[in-house]
């Protein structure tokens, strides 16, 4: 199954991949549901306690120290 991976701490998209089905539930920063949209300067993070992804401006994160150059 095609799966979206994020960075567990940040959040923030890391691209696609493809697990096993009885792989998923064991599997950390990985989720069945599709990012959003990109947009121009911003960047897709998934909120694990909401389940959903969201776009959040990439100078916040650069700010915070979540996205790396």
């Amino acid at each position: 199954m095609k799966v979206y991976l994020f960075d567990t701490a940040s959040g923030v998209y890391q691209g696609e991949d493809f697990l096993d089905p009885t792989e998923f539930d064991e599997a950390e920063g990985a989720t069945n549901q599709a990012p959003p949209p990109p947009e121009p300067g911003k960047i897709p993070v998934y909120d694990q306690a909401t389940a959903a992804w969201k776009l959040v401006a990439a100078t916040i994160l650069r700010k915070n120290g979540d996205c790396h150059d």
